[in-house]
């Protein structure tokens, strides 16, 4: 049977790569130190597959936006922006039984899951694997994965609870699966920021602080009180946060080591890590 041996989060701000310019040597020296920390766990930890929770950007357009889709396909090249976000094209292989398994699995315990054999992965994705499971010089991702997508960006967006409900059907799910595999999960996005809106730029520190106290605590009460309109008027991507809270529901709502906190690049950047 498949055994979840990891959980991460971590921030997917594209401006980390594509403008890591704008912040003094300093803090960009500790941005990049927190995705190595991670880095070393998931190498320690020595996972066979990575299911990573990110969401989409309106990347399907405005034909479709499931509130959760698994991409079961068998490999994928990216990001598309590559360039711009100024990391390589990676080639990605995709563990397309276990994805299959998964998707099955959780509809058949009520989730109405979509799911898509076009992979499109942008920043959300592939930002957080460069940092953590990129090997630059051959262009590839060291794991193989599952990525699993949510809608956490245009309303109505399914509320944390759901979120968290989702977590932890995934969580049998993954458990339940026949084959011996080491999973590792990777939550990716926020904290506050608001791309393009009104208070670009603006980072709710109070706000942020506060969601990760509820996670280091444990607190997952509090955590899945807030409301989409109490999370958005922090700023228009604070929402990721949903992809945070489905890795915790992942981990059963145990309380996660913050690695860290920095306001930056126009986001509150953060890291975490759950040992099951």
């Amino acid at each position: 049977m498949a055994r979840m041996v990891l959980g991460l989060a971590a921030t997917h701000a594209p401006g980390i790569t594509a403008r890591a310019e704008e912040e003094p040597p300093e803090k960009r020296a500790r941005v990049y130190s927190n995705y190595e920390k991670l880095r070393g766990v998931l190498e320690e930890t020595k996972p066979d597959v990575i299911v990573t929770v990110a969401n989409d950007h309106v990347t399907y357009m405005f034909e479709i936006i499931p509130q959760f889709l698994i991409v079961v396909a068998d490999e994928y090249e990216g990001p598309p922006d590559y360039e711009w976000l100024r990391i390589p094209k990676y080639k990605v292989r995709i563990h397309r039984r276990l994805a299959e398994y998964l998707l099955k699995s959780l509809v058949d315990k009520g989730f109405d899951v979509a799911f898509s054999s076009n992979p499109l992965l942008d920043h959300a994705t592939m930002n957080p694997l460069h940092f953590l499971a990129g090997d630059r010089e051959r262009g590839v991702i060291k794991y193989p994965v599952v990525p699993v997508l949510t809608n956490a960006f245009v309303k109505p967006v399914p509320s944390l609870a759901r979120g968290y409900q989702l977590g932890l059907a995934m969580r049998e799910a993954l458990e339940s699966y026949p084959e011996q595999l080491r999973v590792a999960v990777l939550a990716t996005g926020g904290l506050s920021h608001d791309p393009g809106g009104p208070r670009w730029g603006y980072v709710d520190e109070e706000f942020d602080k506060r969601f990760l106290s509820y996670l280091a605590s444990g607190d997952v009460r509090s955590a899945l009180a807030l409301t989409p309109d109490e999370v958005f008027a922090t700023g228009g991507g604070s929402y990721e946060i949903l992809n945070w809270v489905v890795v915790w529901g992942v981990m059963r709502g145990k309380p996660a080591e913050v690695v860290d906190y920095v306001p930056g690049y126009n986001i509150g950047s953060a890291w975490a890590v759950w040992r099951p």
